[in-house]
């Protein structure tokens, strides 16, 4: 068991894989309720992500992770937005906004690792996948003494990030009836 590096031409589907993994998830299902929404998400955004040269992929295409360096910024497919209409109506775009918008107000500005997603399909969870993507960028971030940030939207997952060195540093809602994200930050270790 392994993770390789993913490139835009490689052969797992990191975006059908992290839908599957997203597929509960309660800060997506806030955005957007339809079932096409998660999927859609991934396909836009990922390549973003991808082309920056930190998305891994379980060498059995079990679970995927996608990170962006310290300093790098990503385009975001705002001129899809007719397909994000299409797909979670005003509402959807609108919450879709608004939690992009938080999340960019609250986003630490010192150098760090972003953890965009990492999961796994219900089916390949608990069984060590994520901890396996997860330690490959965090021995570079200890190796390199370069801290660690993500968001976490699944308070069950508070713990497995918790074991892997990361901290609450806030908990924010993007509205009144949103669920909590928590905002999570790692120090490298010697």
């Amino acid at each position: 068991m392994g993770v390789i590096s993913v490139s835009t031409d490689c052969d797992h589907d990191v975006a059908g894989i992290l839908s599957a993994a997203f597929a509960d998830d309660p800060v997506m299902a806030w955005v957007s309720d339809k079932p096409e929404f998660v999927p859609t998400l991934f396909h836009m955004v990922l390549p973003a992500f991808i082309r920056h040269g930190l998305t891994y992929v379980e060498a059995q295409g079990r679970g995927a992770a996608s990170w962006l360096g310290p300093g790098a910024k990503v385009k975001w497919p705002y001129l899809r937005f007719l397909t994000f209409l299409r797909v979670c109506g005003i509402p959807g775009v609108y919450r879709l906004l608004l939690s992009g918008a938080k999340i960019d107000k609250y986003h630490p500005r010192d150098p760090h690792y972003y953890l965009f997603a990492i999961g796994a399909p219900p089916a390949h969870q608990g069984q060590g996948v994520g901890s396996l993507l997860i330690a490959e960028m965090l021995r570079r971030c200890d190796q390199e003494q370069v801290p660690a940030y993500l968001e976490n939207s699944k308070e069950a997952n508070l713990a497995f990030y918790q074991g892997h060195g990361f901290e609450v540093i806030r908990q924010i809602r993007f509205a009144k009836d949103a669920p909590p994200l928590w905002m999570m930050w790692r120090e490298p270790r010697q």
